[in-house]
């Protein structure tokens, strides 16, 4: 082979390696340019998704935060204020009954088994044991008197069964399984203050709280919905859900009441009508009519839409 045809080879190949490149550059410049598109395409798929900017309805509420739900619907009907944060005394026991519930059905606790009662740090907290002056009980005299009359001894006692060491480290670990939010912390059994600490959460994370604790265990209704419960040992006890006693909501079978200073006047109710099952949270009113007050306003909002 001569020179001048080595040479031209050589060229020629050449040529043919830079054409690959730029052929191959030019595959890549498309390329980036086609992620480039889809990207924008994307974020622009996303701005143009519509924001619900529907106004609550006007109910003139009280409390300082509430919310009303359909069960069937994560979607509130009604909020006001969802974000702040409040302490919520006897609300707490909803998670405490979930847990109590939980372990009846795990059979690590039955019905039958007997507990001792312990005297509260509070002395002005309501106690099974002050109204009774008997201190053994089993666990569900001790959860009636939880739910029915809000006694924090019967809580408390509960929850020591349960676990021993750190019962509200228990609680606080449900809660995360339940989806409720960090803001929520819980400190003791009963919703009495501990180590200076309150029992805290938000409207939101305590609907999921009581929906779930409804969805799991609907018996906690048999309970809630009692007007007033006769123990075992022939003690009577009055619920302290007003709204009970006085049939003023049809369908109304719970769920839970609340009150410390901290507090102010809080309920979780929850009523049924026609299929439709709501649940209401109204959190820091100033009086005991005006948590029952907001929850008529909330349940016949909610029935007639």
């Amino acid at each position: 082979m001569n020179i001048k045809h080595s040479c031209l080879i050589a060229v020629l190949a050449v040529s043919s390696l830079s054409l690959a490149a730029c052929n191959n550059n030019e595959d890549q410049a498309t390329e980036t340019k086609q992620k480039v598109t889809a990207t924008a395409e994307t974020a622009e798929k996303k701005v143009e998704q519509p924001v619900d900017t529907t106004p609550m309805p006007e109910l003139n509420i009280s409390a300082e935060s509430a919310a009303l739900y359909n069960m069937d619907d994560t979607k509130p009907l009604y909020e006001k204020s969802p974000e702040i944060v409040t302490p919520i005394a006897s609300i707490t026991k909803l998670m405490t009954t979930y847990l109590v519930l939980q372990a009846i059905h795990n059979k690590t606790l039955s019905w039958d088994e007997t507990l001792q009662l312990e005297p509260l740090d509070d002395k002005a907290a309501v106690s099974l044991y002050t109204v009774t002056n008997k201190k053994e009980w089993t666990v569900k005299d001790l959860y009636a008197a939880m739910l029915v009359m809000s006694a924090n001894d019967a809580a408390e006692a509960l929850g020591k069964r349960l676990d021993k060491t750190d019962f509200p480290a228990t609680m606080n670990k449900t809660a995360k399984k339940l989806g409720l939010s960090s803001k929520s912390n819980f400190v003791s059994a009963s919703g009495l203050d501990s180590g200076g600490q309150e029992n805290v959460s938000t409207s939101k994370d305590l609907y999921l709280l009581a929906s779930s604790l409804i969805t799991k265990y609907p018996e906690v209704l048999d309970m809630t919905s009692k007007a007033s419960y006769k123990t075992s040992r022939g003690y009577t006890v009055e619920s302290t859900d007003a709204l009970l006693a006085n049939k003023e909501i049809d369908g109304l079978d719970g769920l839970k009441t609340g009150f410390t200073d901290g507090a102010g006047y809080c309920f979780v109710g929850t009523a049924k009508q026609n299929g439709k099952r709501l649940i209401s949270i109204v959190l820091k009113t100033s009086t005991i009519d005006a948590r029952f007050q907001d929850t008529k306003t909330l349940m016949a909002y909610g029935f007639k839409n």
